[in-house]
């Protein structure tokens, strides 16, 4: 049995849940800054230059949910999830992520985005196991802040790792696809790196190392 990890955006969904997430805030009766997407926009060309300061990111992001307790926040989700989601998840991802299932192998989705989306995202897409960005609550409330370290390039090794040892596995035979070259630490350590629809950047260095190079489009 091998460990399989996935990115989740722009990997085994077609886009970035939670830019998507912010549009379909914008689009609802949240409050939200009336530069909120632009804003947002900017902050993902940061993170497709490497050079995205996550804190920052998360924190503007999340305001519009600092508002909401547990359960308006995930009827929100929920919503989200089977109105835009739905629509982002592709057919090959769901017959990839089947093949590991037959395979005995241990499946999580690991993701920069917040576990308040990775993990019901995940569920949708029938991944058990889930690790993401974990945020900071007081009184049921998302307060903008993070908490640990975050799944975020060289934090994804330390998360993988970590997750490995307290659920008993190692990371001798471990598989991981992902399409940023943000997930470069963490696809070299996998015995078996998988480039999925990559980034320029990310092309380049597989091609380059004769990492396999996949597409779920």
């Amino acid at each position: 049995m091998a460990l399989a990890f996935f990115d989740l955006d722009n990997t085994l969904v077609a886009g970035d849940t939670a830019q998507a997430f912010a549009e379909y805030i914008a689009a609802s009766d949240l409050p939200t800054p009336d530069d909120f997407l632009a804003i947002n926009l900017a902050y993902m060309a940061e993170y497709d230059a490497g050079t995205l300061n996550l804190e920052d990111y998360m924190r503007y992001t999340l305001s519009p949910l600092f508002i909401l307790d547990t359960e308006q926040r995930a009827t929100l989700i929920h919503q989200f999830i089977q109105d835009v989601v739905k629509t982002m998840a592709l057919p090959k991802a769901f017959d990839l992520l089947a093949q590991h299932k037959q395979d005995g192998d241990e499946l999580i989705i690991i993701s920069a985005t917040g576990t308040h989306l990775v993990a019901p995202i995940a569920a949708y897409l029938g991944v058990k196991h889930s690790l993401g960005v974990d945020l900071e609550y007081q009184d049921e409330r998302i307060t903008g802040a993070l908490v640990g370290t975050p799944t975020f390039r060289e934090g994804k090794v330390i998360r993988a790792e970590q997750w490995a040892k307290d659920n008993g596995h190692t990371m001798d035979n471990i598989y991981f696809y992902s399409d940023s070259h943000n997930d470069l630490p963490l696809l070299e350590k996998a015995h078996f790196p998988i480039a999925v629809d990559p980034d320029p950047t990310l092309e380049k260095i597989a091609t380059e190392r004769g990492w396999k190079v996949i597409s779920l489009r």
